[in-house]
């Protein structure tokens, strides 16, 4: 039996039509559980993306310290539809769940993540720890980015 992702989608997902589109992405993020599960979806494109890029399989998990700066220096900042605040635990799971909702919403596919991430990632740094927290830094700043463009066009 395979897995139906439209499924689970559908059972997340929320329509914009006639509501406050702010109301809905955060009330998404701060919904128990969807950061667990925004945190299985970012350690998961970070592992493809990385396996990709180092051409051997992987399974990486991303620390909350990586999500917490790549909001920081993100396009999310500059705007005021969206200000996420805490400890950079309680900031890494608002990520985890920002990233999970524009994929629920169908609005970004696992592809155009991973594909974000290859192109932000440097390969040379993916080799030793320090540099690699530093491009994953880079990587998900893209990622976010990403996410903050596909709002904006949606608004």
């Amino acid at each position: 039996m395979g897995l139906n992702l439209p499924f689970i989608q559908d059972q997340l997902k929320t329509t914009f039509q006639g509501k406050d589109a702010q109301k809905i992405i955060r009330d998404f993020i701060f919904t128990k559980g969807n950061a667990k599960l925004g945190d299985s979806l970012v350690n998961f494109i970070y592992s493809l993306a990385k396996s990709g890029i180092t051409e051997s399989s992987t399974g990486t998990k991303v620390s909350d310290q990586i999500l917490a700066l790549a909001f920081r220096s993100s396009q999310w900042t500059k705007g005021d539809y969206l200000k996420l605040k805490g400890n950079k635990g309680q900031l890494a799971d608002q990520v985890e769940a920002l990233i999970l909702f524009f994929w629920i919403q169908e609005l970004i596919s696992i592809d155009d993540y991973v594909k974000c991430l290859m192109q932000n990632l440097n390969p040379k740094k993916l080799q030793h720890p320090r540099e690699e927290k530093e491009t994953a830094i880079q990587g998900f700043i893209g990622v976010l980015n990403l996410c903050n463009s596909t709002w904006i066009n949606l608004m």
